[in-house]
């Protein structure tokens, strides 16, 4: 049984648990009290003291959010002393701080705006202008983040988070004092350990941390909020798009703190080189038109087409296009097949860890490549002592793991010695066709006389969606070979996963090689230039949809109109198509993965098809690969 206390604030009786804070209990009983450098995530820092409330019995002002409550405790939040005090503190903030709101992006999602309006002084106290206010400015040398040295209020929670959340201890204070200066631990900020998450950004209280991208881009309350789940990876973050309907200005994280720099960089690439009317031959046509070319396909070769699924379309999609896939009887495939399909064979049933054995976890062991350029977020979660079994470990060193070297099987020798049963084993991608059916049954091995948990996840969102509504899936170097052999002389893209694993020499021939190339894609340059119809894709930002995330099926909410919807789309399809012959299949025993298949290690900035096409990103990517050249 937990042990409660019962407790007064401002006269509301209260029972809360023995170990709550005052601001906890107080928000318990929906107490509204200001806050610059608390947050339930982070460690209690209790610095910035807006927090003051009086404690009746202790004839003095506490702070809530670093004073725990007491069997009898009687709280007053609002009393003329407690008034008085967030006065002074809101004063001396003030002197210090310029008021330059008309041009501070912070402007109207400010904390000391807020508060300001609420408890501070209303008028300038000291005969100080705002150009007089002026602190030694501190240069991050980043093209993204920037820091304004006047407007900090030294709540330190930037600092926080980096250091408690992301891990990455990418910045930190100089000075002391009112003198205090965040500053990168190592600059330029963007070449440093910073794996650009935007934390530092999204819970800064003021305008001191701005988003370069988005700075003079819009006002906030000029934009709408859409709360949803990340769709760059299969962990499923819940994060905030901000947009007017026609383009997405940034995407943020949520009280969850859980965003990694896919979204919060690779956001651009939903506005850019957008596919808005099908193509034909290169020429703008009719969807009526674009749409009879697929159906006309479908009916009339099916036997000599295939269909290639992207893991980045949702639940309802995928059930849509397997009826395609079945009624007509053309073959499907996936390159999941490549990797998730096989592992997954290999193990068997397979469950994930709840979400609570995750944030209990005491030890960890990261199998195969980096998951900090794959899913970072997995690593938000790692607290403990962390063993990398990995043939190259980069930014996952923030954690100061235990490097074991390995590659190839020796990754699975280095597995078994290590794991005692008490550890959660990550792994994302590594193995691919037949090295990934028998990695993943000796996972299921070592679970099964361990009882570790195991963690899948891929570096793509839908993939367990994929293997649980696509059915008959066909062995995709088995397809090549067909094409190859012109048994099979169609393709039907659904996304650009496809050029994501071929090599640029192979992919061509492959092309070249088909008669009729038709793609369903978000983007008009790619593929769409290359095939002979090309038809407009929603994103998981235009339309409502679930994925089957690792940590469940979530709903994936629309955030920009679109004139076009997937479903609708491949209902049109399929309510056309004749029913065909019993579906095409190619399933053979996995083997070695052909050569000219491009399985070389992901970065963040150039994991997906979608992220290749954000400038931010590949910004990103180029000064530090321009910082290695240098070096």
């Amino acid at each position: 049984m937990m042990d409660l206390v019962n407790i007064k604030i401002d006269g509301i009786e209260v029972s809360v648990a023995k170990n709550t804070t005052v601001l906890e209990a107080a928000k318990k009983i929906y107490k509204l009290i200001p806050t610059f450098c608390y947050h339930e995530k982070l460690p209690i820092f209790g610095g910035c003291r807006m927090c003051l409330v009086y404690d009746v019995k202790a004839k003095r002002s506490i702070i809530a959010c670093g004073s725990y409550v007491y069997d009898g405790m009687e709280i007053e939040t609002e009393n003329e002393k407690v008034k008085e005090d967030r006065k002074f503190i809101l004063e001396m903030l003030f002197t210090r701080h310029p008021l330059d709101c008309p041009i501070c992006d912070k402007a109207g999602e400010c904390d000391l705006q807020n508060w300001g309006t609420y408890w501070g002084p209303q008028h300038n106290i000291l005969p100080i202008t705002p150009f007089e206010k002026i602190r030694p400015e501190e240069d991050w040398e980043s093209d993204y983040l920037e820091y304004v040295s006047n407007r900090c209020v030294l709540c330190m929670k930037c600092v926080s988070v980096c250091d408690n959340i992301n891990k990455s201890h990418s910045i930190t204070q100089i000075e002391r004092g009112f003198e205090i200066l965040i500053s990168p631990a190592l600059k330029p900020m963007d070449t440093s350990t910073c794996e650009m998450c935007g934390l530092c950004v999204d819970i800064c209280p003021v305008g001191a941390i701005l988003f370069k991208p988005f700075k003079f881009n819009a006002r906030p309350w000029l934009l709408k909020e859409t709360y949803t789940h990340c769709s760059f990876c299969s962990l499923g973050c819940p994060v905030v798009i901000d947009h007017d309907d026609k383009k997405i200005h940034r995407i943020r994280s949520t009280a969850e703190l859980e965003i990694c720099a896919k979204p919060y960089l690779g956001y651009d690439s939903f506005n850019t080189n957008r596919l808005k009317y099908p193509k034909i031959n290169n020429n703008y046509s009719s969807f009526d038109d674009a749409l009879q070319e697929v159906i006309d396909l479908l009916n009339e070769k099916p036997s000599q087409t295939v269909i290639v699924v992207s893991p980045y379309l949702s639940n309802e999609n995928l059930q849509k296009i397997n009826e395609i896939a079945s009624k007509s009887g053309a073959y499907i495939t996936s390159t999941i097949t490549l990797d998730l399909l096989p592992l997954l064979e290999g193990f068997g049933e397979y469950t994930p860890p709840s979400e609570e054995e995750l944030k209990n976890a005491k030890k960890w062991i990261v199998v195969g490549n980096d998951i900090t350029d794959t899913n970072p977020v997995i690593t938000y979660y790692m607290n403990k002592k962390v063993i990398a079994i990995s043939p190259q470990v980069e930014r996952l060193k923030k954690l100061y793991p235990l490097i074991i070297d390995a590659e190839g099987e020796q990754i699975i020798e280095k597995l078994i010695e290590n794991v005692d049963g008490s550890e959660i084993i990550v792994y994302s991608n590594y193995f691919y066709g037949e090295d990934a059916y028998r990695f993943g049954k000796k996972l299921k091995e070592v679970q099964s006389q361990m009882q570790n948990k195991i963690l899948l996840i891929p570096p793509y969102p839908n993939g367990f969606g994929i293997i649980n509504i696509v059915e008959n899936l066909s062995y995709l170097p088995d397809i090549i070979s067909k094409i190859e052999s012109e048994e099979i002389k169609n393709i039907i893209l659904f996304g650009e996963d496809l050029a994501e694993f071929l090599e640029e020499d192979k992919l061509k021939e492959i092309l070249m090689t088909l008669e009729k190339k038709i793609i369903l894609t978000p983007f008009e340059d790619g593929l769409a230039l290359v095939c002979d119809v090309a038809i407009p894709l929603n994103t998981w930002t235009e339309e409502d949809g679930h994925y089957s995330f690792v940590r469940g099926i979530r709903k994936v909410k629309t955030s920009i109109k679109s004139n076009i919807n997937n479903n609708k789309t491949f209902e049109k399809i399929l309510n056309q198509l004749k029913s065909g012959s019993k579906q095409n299949i190619v399933k053979s025993t996995y083997g070695k993965l052909p050569a000219y298949f491009n399985i070389e290690k992901q970065n963040i900035w150039d994991v997906s098809f979608f992220s290749r096409r954000s400038n931010n990103l590949t910004g990103w990517k180029i000064k530090n690969f321009s910082t290695v050249e240098e070096d």
